[in-house]
């Protein structure tokens, strides 16, 4: 599948202090991608997988990225996660 471009613009000022600091473009571009991703899957706009895809990472660097801001991955509710416990205990019964 191919790919969008867009552009990020930041002051001047900003990639001063930023270039000063090592981040490159390309490393503004893919911090911004990777915080956009997280910022979507943790508003329900974007699944797990296309928020990896997103943020350009496979699936398991994205859920460890999640992990490093605190963003849950799984989200049951009380109910759900109910079900899946009967499932488990059925499933280890057997």
């Amino acid at each position: 599948m191919g790919k969008v471009k867009t552009d990020l613009e930041i002051p001047e000022d900003a990639y001063i202090a930023l270039a000063g600091s090592g981040y490159t473009k390309k490393r503004i571009s893919l911090e911004a991608k990777s915080l956009l991703a997280a910022h979507l899957f943790k508003k329900s706009v974007l699944s797990l997988g296309k928020a990896a895809e997103l943020a350009e990472f496979n699936l398991g660097t994205f859920i460890r990225f999640l992990d490093e801001l605190e963003i849950p991955f799984i989200d049951y509710d009380e109910d759900e996660l109910d079900a899946e416990f009967k499932t488990a205990k059925k499933l280890t019964e057997s």
